[in-house]
């Protein structure tokens, strides 16, 4: 692989294009295909310590040489960066993150904590919370829970509208079985039009106004709610109740484009005009960054904690019969993820003779349909958190913005191996270019609106942290690390919590 690419730069003559494609055939492979693009390049599967190059490096070079390409220079012309150039800024941000770190750390240990006699003086709230993922429903609720639990508050809880991944689980390990049949609609209403929006404010106004009307809400303390954030953002304008709005979500997500400004305008009101009878949190400093930039307000971060996930127990692995959980490699790799599990579980193979056979080890791979083996297992039917307490590790692959499943793993106790962030970052940059899903909490088409912004000049420029299929390798991680910096001196909102 490194031969290959330093074969790249045999000649000084001609134009930089031909550098560029010959880069772009180590990271993408010989197409077949130019429609679907499913031939996949061996640098895109794996990384190793072990070569001279990593993935990271070989897509920071494509992107300065395709620079010089798009100005149509020589390859002469082009002025060709070193590796260690092409790399500071990267590792500045590294260095900068983990020093904000361990001040935001050195911080909280000796913030002041608020007496337990000061959180509330009521002794029961009724709590209704409408949302359509599960995770992200049982999220805030196991904080409010906990908060209020810490009070002596006893919490009367009716979760509504969880449709997504498998709502079964909300009456099976949770007893959350109430159904309401105006808002759970329009909760399937904006579920099934996720990617493609087309409806009316009136539709939803009037579902919501009707589901209202039903006796639990009608009697509850406070509101709770969740995604996606146009439910969130009618039914704040349809009741007085005081509103909990947890978002784990883009704040236009599933709104059509007609009325993403409507949104952010009825938001700015929550966040600016009666800020008592509304509270915004993001789940993610990103998240966080984004809404800041949509609304002109930054609200509340919280990070995941899972503390749902904790009910069934704490980590107690199946040592007789180990596993080992693989989340989502396919969501990336594509085809060649079956080419690996092929590859892992080969007779005679060399990775199944020397680490799993050894172990009894069985690999679980999340969302794979296939019958199991000694070797290798699928997963896709929905399970609990009983079972997620049993494996033995994890191998997490992330494909989307701040998954639960890796926060519920870690409050379990489950050992997860990850990829580092140059190998999250590629991550991100081919599903960014060769599929429409995941990360799309950061996409353009999924986040951005026109917004009101230009230069000196009068030229419009593109508002971070909007990534595309164009993105740079350098635009990404500025957006995922350097950005995440800001969120390190904020602390006043943190401990107000």
């Amino acid at each position: 692989m490194t031969a290959n690419f330093w074969n790249c730069f045999q000649t000084d003559a001609g134009p930089s294009w031909h550098i560029e494609r010959c880069l772009r055939r180590i990271t993408i492979g010989p197409l077949l295909n130019m429609d679907t693009r499913e031939d996949w390049g061996p640098l895109e599967f794996s990384q190793s310590s072990k070569w001279p190059l990593q993935l990271m490096d070989i897509r920071l070079v494509q992107d300065s040489w395709r620079q010089c390409s798009l100005q149509q220079l020589s390859i002469s012309a082009c002025h060709s960066a070193t590796l260690p150039e092409l790399r500071a800024p990267f590792h500045r941000s590294l260095h900068s993150l983990e020093s904000a770190g361990e001040r935001l750390a050195m911080q909280l240990a000796t913030a002041p904590k608020m007496a337990e006699s000061e959180l509330l003086t009521v002794k029961s709230v009724k709590l209704v919370v409408i949302g359509s993922h599960m995770g992200s429903n049982m999220e805030p609720l196991s904080l409010v829970e906990a908060c209020l639990k810490k009070a002596s508050v006893t919490v009367d809880t009716t979760v509504l509208g969880t449709t997504y991944p498998f709502p079964e689980i909300m009456c099976e390990s949770f007893g959350h079985c109430a159904k309401q049949v105006h808002l759970d609609q329009a909760v399937r209403l904006l579920v099934q039009q996720m990617y493609r929006p087309t409806w009316e404010p009136a539709q939803l106004l009037d579902l919501l106004s009707k589901g209202l009307q039903d006796a639990a809400l009608i009697q509850s303390d406070l509101l709770l709610c969740a995604q996606p954030m146009a439910l969130c953002s009618f039914l704040r304008s349809l009741t007085e109740k005081p509103i909990l709005l947890y978002q784990a979500f883009p704040l236009v997500g599933a709104t059509p484009m007609a009325y993403r400004h409507l949104l952010l305008v009825q938001l700015r009101e929550v966040q600016v005009a009666n800020p008592r009878r509304s509270a915004l949190v993001a789940y993610s400093e990103f998240l966080a960054q984004q809404v800041q930039r949509q609304t002109g307000q930054r609200p509340l971060c919280l990070r995941p904690h899972s503390l749902y996930a904790l009910g069934a127990g704490r980590y107690q692995p199946d040592r007789e019969h180990p596993r080992i959980l693989l989340g989502r490699m396919a969501g990336w790799a594509r085809n060649s993820a079956g080419a690996a599990v092929r590859l892992i579980e080969a007779p005679e193979g060399a990775f199944a003779e020397d680490m799993l056979r050894p172990g009894q080890l069985r690999l679980v791979f999340l969302g794979l349909h296939r019958e199991s083996t000694d070797l290798v297992a699928g997963l896709s039917r929905p399970f609990g958190y009983a079972e997620l307490r049993r494996y033995r590790g994890a191998v997490y692959f992330p494909w989307d913005m701040g998954m639960l499943l890796f926060s519920e793993l870690y409050a379990i106790g489950v050992p997860l191996f990850l990829p580092d962030r140059a190998w999250i970052t590629s991550i991100i940059k081919r599903m960014l270019e060769y599929t429409d899903f995941g990360w799309w909490q950061a996409r353009e088409d999924g986040s951005a609106v026109v917004l009101a912004n230009s230069t000196a000049d009068g030229e419009s420029h593109r508002f971070w942290p909007w990534m595309s299929a164009n993105s740079t390798m350098k635009e990404i991680l500025e957006s995922l690390w350097s950005k995440l910096l800001s969120g390190s001196s904020r602390l006043e909102e943190r401990n107000s919590v």
